[in-house]
């Protein structure tokens, strides 16, 4: 008999995981979306409706539940299950808080001596703008909202951003330095003691090709990043998850879950860590779930049951290369938009829907603004992965469609493309 799972989201990285153990197991979705409900049930409940969800799971008998949104983890969904003898795979409340809000992360990587960019937190206007006088630009301003970071290169301009969010509900803002590099996502599995590499990706950030525009929470991602070499993946483990897990476990905030590091690979080859991640990101998700190969949800379970340290030693990983391209939607106005020619795509391509798109009455996937669907494609190597994906994207149209055309490709590459 299948095993039942229960997802929680609604996202691009929900949609891959879903659409990864759909393939064992009877799959749940709370809320999903539209893409999802054609391989899973997707349910009337929202992600931070804790107690429905347990109602749920129970009538049901779900065998383990996966919190996947922040929001979700938020709430108090991994003591409400585990205080009624539920499998949950998760974070608990207090360590998503610690882990996940700007401001406490960024002291707690000071307290540890995790490398991260020179920074100021502030809850007093006047004292913000004296500090952004004194730094170098470009620097970075962030509040309590999930993707707020934006670059500055004006103070002016960052005095004027300064007023605005000085007069939200929440006065409080970060100033961080600005740090070149490639960024990129490392992810560990953790029982909360001990953990493992799950993956890594060259994460393209910025709107525009060549790293220009704004910033973004995700263009595009290379699976596995091919720059990060083993001993800077065993610094990683080392020098940032291992300390973070200690400092969780020493607060009474064990953490058992999916451990994400949203980092900077300097040009001079060093580290910057940016901030942490309670799953992989839309960006990169559907590409590193796809290059594992061994069974999540055992890896899950044993996570949560405490044999994890003795049943996995490491993570499976296929020798091939991901990548991953955001296709994105922006009009105008509100006239119908359906999408058009999925069903030309490669059997093999990999395309996770977020809740951006939704199927009309006539059953046609339609695009809302936003970001509307990620394509990954596998091959033998980042190159012929980036070039199988492109050559399906060119099928795709919609009105509005943006998407950047230079993900994971060298120079030589997007010169051979202009021509």
């Amino acid at each position: 008999m299948k095993k039942k799972v229960l997802i929680i989201g609604n996202s691009a990285k929900e949609y891959a995981l879903a659409k990864k153990l759909s393939n064992t197991c009877e799959v749940f979705v709370a809320p999903g979306n539209d893409g999802i409900k054609e391989f899973a049930s997707c349910l009337d409940i929202r992600d931070t409706s804790a107690q429905e969800l347990l109602e749920f799971a129970v009538e049901n008998s779900i065998d383990i539940t996966i919190p996947v949104s922040s929001q979700s983890l938020t709430t108090d969904i991994v003591q409400l299950f585990t205080k009624n003898n539920l499998q949950i795979f998760g974070a608990s409340k207090e360590a998503t808080k610690l882990l996940y809000d700007k401001f406490s992360a960024k002291k707690i990587m000071y307290k540890l001596g995790i490398p991260t960019p020179k920074f100021g937190i502030f809850e007093k206007q006047n004292i913000a703008n004296d500090y952004i006088k004194n730094i170098k630009a470009p620097f970075v301003i962030k509040n309590y909202a999930p993707s707020s970071a934006s670059i500055y290169t004006s103070i002016q301009t960052a005095k004027n951003v300064l007023d605005s969010m000085f007069t939200e509900k929440y006065p409080k803002v970060l100033v961080e330095d600005y740090i070149y590099g490639l960024p990129f996502g490392f992810y560990a599995i953790t029982d909360g003691f001990n953990a493992l590499p799950l993956g890594s990706s060259i994460l393209y950030k910025y709107s525009l090709e060549g790293g220009g525009g704004q910033l973004t929470s995700g263009m595009g991602a290379c699976s596995p990043n091919y720059k990060l070499s083993f001993s800077m993946e065993e610094y990683l483990m080392n020098s940032v998850i291992y300390p973070t897990l200690d400092y969780l476990e020493q607060n009474n905030s064990t953490y058992m879950g999916i451990l994400g590091l949203n980092g900077i690979l300097c040009e001079n080859g060093s580290i910057k860590i940016l901030g942490y991640q309670p799953f992989m990101q839309d960006a990169d998700c559907a590409g590193i779930l796809e290059l594992i190969d061994t069974d999540l949800v055992n890896l899950f379970e044993a996570c949560i049951v405490g044999s994890f340290s003795d049943e996995f030693n490491y993570i499976e990983q296929k020798n091939a290369s991901a990548v991953s391209v955001v296709l994105s939607c922006r009009k105008s106005d509100n006239s119908e938009n359906v999408i058009h020619n999925i069903d030309l795509t490669d059997d093999d391509l990999i395309i996770s829907f977020t809740n951006n798109m939704y199927k009309n009455k006539y059953l046609e996937y339609e695009a809302q603004n936003g970001a509307v669907m990620v394509v990954t494609a596998l091959s033998g190597t980042a190159s012929s992965a980036a070039k199988k994906a492109y050559r399906n994207i060119k099928d795709i149209s919609y009105n509005g469609i943006k998407y950047r055309h230079d993900i994971c490709k060298t120079p030589a590459d997007r010169i051979l493309q202009e021509i």
